[in-house]
């Protein structure tokens, strides 16, 4: 049942609160400064006990000022995320309470070598919004700012004078995605535009020189004057384009062409060279195919095709393939006998060293398949082990569930009811809470090397415990999985694999083939792709970093519909 009464209090509560358009009148602030026993804990946390106050602190640069906040409701019962109970703000000057206000969710407090106040407000409820309010040292509010889009961050120059805050993404606000500059004394807003997009650090102001630095996490500085103008764009460009950073790259890439500067043209190649050396494969994919484009801009057919080839490897899915396809006709010239035409999934099996099968499956409607016509609709990657079990493998649709699970089976002697639960990767990774739970990595392949099947089944008992007869994270694993997997790939298999898998746990947990199959000691691994599918990022990888090095058969199974 309804209760009426109650949304009817409620409603009325609501009504009279103040909102983020009207900034409620500021509570009396204190005639004769208090002085308070502070408590700081960490270079975070204040408490003050005579004003029964716990939140968060930060110091004015010349140490004369500390602001605290505290999100949370007047009681203290609740904080965070909530629709009513608005938290506090207050304003010491050393050891006095000189100021103290209200406002629904107070974030993030700066203040000014004049005692000036910066708080962002992240309002109650589930909007997209905020207030950057601003208080003068005697409490007076000073900027109420309204913003369609929530404040990522903010900042307040030593003099109080100036202030910037930068939004996050509101679809369809115009705040949406800003930095935005403030004028705090006069209330006013004074230039808002679009962030370089970076990782952000910090901001620096120069008041004397009417500039703003936004600081990057790498030490780089955009410099902004009050109008929101870049007035160091060139010195930006190259030091971002030096880092390997594409979001800058890219751009130049557009404008370069066979008429550009050599010096230009090397800077960007060099910044590319940056780029296609980190460590995350979704960006090197990303800076292959832009070192692609402008080798091809250049008329350097060959080294593109080589960029490009090298970007698929790493991610068939950066959007080259048909570009490389005709770069590789252009640079391999006409033959008058040509080679049968391979099919698009075939062509991704050869650049990653995997085998290519076709298989024809009964399909059905909503996405289902069938291998025969006796046997019941499932899903695509069912319906194909029912292919293999009928063609006498063993195995399951499980991805990497099943040998994941064998590997944490086999990695302890006896595991301890506490890890049941914890994924094999935060074991190998010692991404855990306890010092007891950090084990070095030669002991567990040791346990691999030396594990039996009653070792794996009394881990397996543990594993499965929890919820009946398959892992809880992994409910497409049995017992019978288990058992047949471990038999056929033996301990040195196995072992190398967990071997492989521990310099990566992170990384190596995901891209696992569709089904794993065995036939005596025969094991394969099947990536199933159907129609319009292609091969991921995080299975190039898995292929290309363990499975191929360790030399075991990965087929891609091409689904085709059954004439």
């Amino acid at each position: 049942m309804v209760d009426v009464k109650g949304l009817w209090r409620r409603l009325a509560e609501l009504a009279s609160a103040p909102t983020a358009e009207t900034p409620r009148a500021p509570p009396p602030q204190p005639k004769d400064p208090t002085r308070c026993a502070l408590d700081f804990f960490s270079d975070r946390f204040l408490t003050i006990r005579d004003l029964g106050f716990f939140g968060q602190f930060s110091r004015s640069p010349n140490g004369r000022y500390v602001v605290g906040w505290s999100d949370r409701s007047p009681d203290g019962s609740r904080g965070g995320h909530r629709y009513d109970g608005e938290g506090r703000w207050i304003l010491l000057e050393g050891d006095r309470l000189i100021a103290q206000g209200n406002l629904q969710r107070p974030q993030d407090g700066k203040v000014a070598d004049d005692g000036t106040v910066l708080i962002s407000d992240w309002l109650f409820g589930d909007g997209l919004d905020g207030v950057l309010a601003g208080f003068s040292s005697e409490g007076q509010q000073l900027l109420h700012h309204v913003l369609a889009a929530n404040i990522n961050d903010h900042a307040l120059s030593p003099d109080g004078r100036m202030a910037i805050c930068r939004t996050l993404n509101s679809p369809g606000s115009s705040d949406s995605c800003k930095l935005i500059l403030f004028d705090v004394h006069a209330g006013r807003e004074l230039a808002r535009w679009d962030p370089e997009p970076v990782s952000v650090a910090g901001y620096e102001f120069d008041t004397d020189a009417d500039l703003v630095h936004v600081v990057t996490e790498d030490g780089d500085r955009a410099a902004y004057d009050f109008t929101g103008r870049l007035v160091n764009a060139t010195e930006w460009q190259r030091a971002r384009i030096g880092r390997g950073d594409l979001n800058v790259i890219k751009p130049a890439i557009e404008l370069a062409g066979p008429d550009a500067a050599s010096g230009d043209i090397a800077a960007i190649l060099q910044g590319l060279a940056v780029a296609c050396s980190t460590d995350a494969d979704w960006l090197r994919a990303r800076a292959f195919r832009a070192k692609g484009e402008l080798l091809e801009k250049l008329d350097r057919d060959a080294e593109a095709l080589e960029a490009y080839e090298s970007a698929l490897l790493l991610d068939p899915q950066v959007g080259v393939f048909s570009r490389s396809e005709k770069l590789r006709r252009a640079v391999g010239g006409t033959s008058k006998t040509k080679p049968p035409r391979k099919r698009r999934l075939e062509k991704q099996a050869d650049r990653f060293g995997m085998k290519h099968e076709v298989v024809e499956l009964e399909k059905g409607e909503n996405k289902l398949w069938r291998s025969a016509a006796f046997r019941e609709w499932t899903s695509i990657e069912n319906a194909a082990l029912e292919h293999y079990l009928d063609g006498g493998w063993s195995g399951a649709a499980a991805e990497g569930g099943l040998i994941l699970t064998v590997i944490k089976a086999a990695s302890f002697a006896r595991l301890a009811e506490r890890n049941a639960d914890t994924y094999i990767e935060a074991l190998y990774a010692q991404n855990v809470a306890f010092d007891e739970d950090r084990y070095a990595i030669g002991d567990l392949l040791a346990s691999v090397r030396r594990a039996d099947i009653g070792q794996l089944r009394r881990n397996w008992a543990l594993i499965s415990k929890r919820s009946g007869e398959t892992p809880a994270f992994y409910p497409g694993v049995w017992w019978d999985g288990v058992e047949g997997l471990f038999k056929a790939l033996g301990n040195e298999r196995l072992a190398a694999i967990a071997d492989r898998f521990s310099s990566a746990p992170y990384d190596l947990r995901a891209g696992w083939p569709d089904l794993t199959l065995w036939r005596a000691d025969e094991v394969r691994f099947v990536e199933v792709k159907g129609p319009s599918d292609s091969i991921h990022a995080s299975q190039a990888r898995l292929v290309r970093d363990l499975l191929n090095p360790l030399a075991h058969h990965v087929t891609l199974a091409e689904i085709i519909q059954a004439t």
